[in-house]
């Protein structure tokens, strides 16, 4: 078994030494290690898409956060039938998708080769009038929570700006609104969910399952600023009730909109048409 370690030097933990120790683990077992250090966005991306296209039998883990592994799941994906296994190392702010899931040490889950195969996200729209595609392996949302999230990356504040910048978006941001089978929609937070867990303290539906081909509809409509604080508030304390499972979410946008995949934020078209499917089983991870 071949073993690739990707990993952020920029990430928000420490993505290298994370990476360094877990080969030497592999390595103290007789297991062929590669380290490749990220140098720009989409990198990871990159370098998955290269081993996926070989068809070998390998693991590639990304040590880094929830966006470096959104990367990386991205590179496999666009390859049916793929022998890739992958995993994610924590070595970010959130870790949503490694808390929700991971059971203990990836040293020891990559040499006992427990590997289990998951639901993702399969997401659609149209980004510069060009057909648009990505996965994500933890959730998707618009509203609030996207806003805040791509102020985060385009600033990367530090620990008490961080704080500064979320409380800013929560009280500038309005609603987002969409079509939704010829009705207008508008939310302060729409969040389809694979995991329970969102930037380390939302709570979503505890009924999340990456195995069951159905995700989680978290929705908090539209209303005055202290209806939406009470609703993060009660996220935060015990969590939300989610509306539906469901399979499969379209809508249709009615101008640019920020939507969150994991931790990766991007805009979509106005006027584009936002499909997003659970896409069972497809991947396959060291959890």
């Amino acid at each position: 078994m071949r073993v690739v370690i990707i990993y952020n030097p920029n990430s928000t933990g420490n993505g290298k030494a994370n990476a360094e120790r877990l080969a030497n683990a592999l390595r103290d077992e007789s297991i062929e290690v590669r380290l490749r250090q990220t140098t720009h966005p989409g990198h990871a991306t990159e370098i998955a898409d290269s081993y996926a296209r070989r068809g070998d039998e390998m693991v590639l883990i990304s040590s880094s956060g929830d966006g470096g592994y959104h990367e990386l799941i991205n590179g496999v994906l666009c390859h049916k039938n793929t022998k890739l296994v992958v995993g994610l190392l924590p070595s970010g702010n959130a870790n949503d998708h490694y808390s929700s899931l991971n059971s203990g040490d990836m040293a020891h889950a990559i040499i006992s080769r427990k590997f289990r195969t998951i639901d993702t996200l399969k997401v659609s729209g149209t980004i510069k009038g060009a057909e648009w595609l990505r996965y994500a392996h933890s959730y998707a949302g618009i509203g609030v929570t996207a806003v805040a999230a791509k102020k985060l990356i385009e600033d990367r504040p530090n620990a008490w700006s961080e704080k500064w910048t979320v409380l800013h978006s929560l009280l500038s941001f309005r609603y987002a609104k969409v079509i939704e089978d010829g009705d207008t929609r508008r939310y302060s937070s729409l969040i389809l969910s694979n995991i329970p867990t969102m930037s380390k303290v939302i709570k979503l539906s505890q009924q999340s399952s990456v195995y069951d081909g159905k995700f989680e509809v978290n929705a908090i409509h539209f209303g005055s600023k202290l209806r939406l604080i009470g609703y993060l508030m009660t996220a935060a304390l015990i969590g939300l009730h989610h509306d539906a499972s469901q399979s499969r979410y379209k809508c249709r946008t009615t101008k640019p909109l920020a939507i969150q995949l994991d931790g990766e934020v991007y805009t979509l078209d106005a006027d584009s048409t936002l499909v997003v499917e659970s896409d069972r089983r497809s991947l396959r991870c060291v959890l």
